[in-house]
């Protein structure tokens, strides 16, 4: 079982930077929720995901061109199922991930450390990390390269959505990744640590507060 540990919590900027990631969080996985449920809605999904990537720049040229007609062409209803659930189901993990992390924001008790908690944060770093690689491979599939500078971006965004979200969803992912690192159970210690004049030390405990 979990000890609940009175510690302080993390430092103003350890909970400041926390909070500003559950926001983004919350964000992103508000984006790929709201696409998931469209294309629940969506008629004639099936059909018109396939008209979407056969008629993409990347079915015909680029890295992705060979999966399109090797992989997705031939199993075009289980890819275009797998693709908005996994927009759907992520999402949500996403959403729910950021409410913990702002819930570990609040006093005790309704702020106070949970033993779920690490499957969250893994949960939600998977999560991130599959979102981003969904999201760069729809950018890939519709041909699109690094960006420039031009005249024909001085009063749009220089940057597809699709690309911007990558480094965000990236970052997320990481940052959940560390949660779950500094959240899962510690191994108990022996006896302590040995100190350099020979006597033994406890072992430091795990950081709370995040």
């Amino acid at each position: 079982m979990n000890r609940i540990r009175s510690e302080p919590r993390l430092p103003r900027s350890g909970n400041a930077a926390l909070a500003a990631g559950a926001l983004i969080q919350a964000a992103l996985g508000a984006v790929f929720v709201i696409a998931g449920l469209s294309k629940l809605v969506v008629a004639n999904y099936t059909q018109q995901f396939g008209t979407f990537v056969q008629g993409s720049v990347g079915a015909t040229s680029g890295p992705l061109s060979i999966v399109v007609h090797v992989l997705v062409v031939p199993n075009l209803d289980v890819v275009a199922n797998l693709t908005r659930f996994t927009e759907l189901v992520a999402g949500f993990v996403l959403v729910m991930g950021a409410f913990e992390v702002a819930r570990r924001r609040l006093s005790d008790p309704f702020g106070a450390q949970r033993g779920y908690e690490p499957l969250v944060a893994l949960v939600s770093a998977v999560a991130a990390f599959v979102l981003g690689g969904l999201s760069l491979s729809i950018y890939v599939l519709e041909g699109g390269g690094f960006p420039s500078i031009s005249p024909d971006l001085a009063f749009v965004s220089p940057i597809a959505v699709e690309l911007l979200i990558v480094p965000l969803a990236v970052g997320i992912g990481w940052l959940e990744f560390g949660r779950f690192v500094a959240l899962r159970p510690a191994p108990r210690p022996s006896a302590g640590v040995e100190s350099e004049a020979g006597r033994f030390r406890p072992a430091p405990d795990r950081p709370v507060g995040v």
